[in-house]
């Protein structure tokens, strides 16, 4: 704990020398593969703002749009240490960027928006995520780009987590498999929209783009069984196959979708 804290004041003290040392620090979960990937994407996305819903002040997938101007408002419901962090570092780069922390719900989401059409969004809060994005299409809220968490755990089906406004993934089940939903469930919600799915990162992340963007790029539109992946990361950390994953959590309460 000391060690993070002194690690923190040091990254300060030389990032007020150095305000490009954000970026040099600052990555994407997946070795930046997603904050690369969106980078890309930027030169296509209309609306030149994001929604990241869950990050860390120095690994979040929309670092590229900060750098790029993009008008930004990140929300996080964690530790206020990260908040502040962020506030800190937004503020000395002089970027239009509101930070939240607040604990988000299917009740209080919409509130949330500060955007009316939206260029990117990212969700990732190991928990509702499937029925936050849910809430926020059904109410016509039609992101250009959404880079959601899916559960590789949950392998090809199409299922989620039950809505619980009070859900920790720590407490839920020990494993740490039982969070949000299926590849297959968010391609489900998304299609109906007219979404594409066009990229896996890490077995982790998908990205979903709207019919504009597809024509603009000439992306590949993926069905979910042809390039779902087991997570890299969670099958080296717990030394399991997704197979095994879900056997450990099958029995717990999920839901078809």
């Amino acid at each position: 704990m000391i060690i993070k804290f002194i690690n923190k004041i040091t990254f300060l003290i030389k990032f007020m020398f150095d305000s490009n040392l954000f970026y040099k620090k600052s990555r994407s979960q997946n070795n930046n593969k997603e904050n690369i990937f969106l980078d890309y994407l930027s030169n296509f996305i209309e609306n030149k703002n994001f929604i990241e819903i869950g990050f860390h002040h120095l690994e979040f997938n929309c670092i590229s749009l900060v750098k790029k101007n993009f008008r930004g408002l990140m929300i996080d419901g964690g530790r206020p240490i990260n908040i502040l962090l962020l506030k800190f570092i937004t503020f000395i780069l002089r970027k239009d960027i509101t930070i939240i922390r607040k604990y988000l719900t299917r009740d209080n989401i919409l509130e949330s928006m500060r955007f009316k059409n939206i260029g990117c969004l990212s969700l990732d809060i190991d928990g509702n995520d499937y029925w936050i994005l849910k809430k926020i299409i059904n109410e016509n809220i039609c992101p250009e780009v959404i880079i959601t968490e899916y559960n590789a755990s949950f392998l090809y089906k199409s299922i989620s987590v039950p809505y619980d406004e009070s859900f920790d993934r720590k407490t839920k089940h020990i494993s740490g498999f039982y969070h949000g939903a299926s590849l297959s469930a968010f391609y489900k919600l998304l299609r109906v929209k007219n979404y594409h799915l066009v990229k896996i990162i890490g077995g982790a992340n998908a990205v979903f783009v709207n019919e504009d963007i597809i024509k603009k790029t000439g992306l590949t539109s993926f069905l979910p069984d042809a390039i779902y992946e087991e997570c890299f990361f969670r099958n080296k950390w717990s030394n399991t196959t997704a197979k095994e994953q879900f056997e450990i959590i099958k029995h717990l309460k999920l839901e078809n979708v």
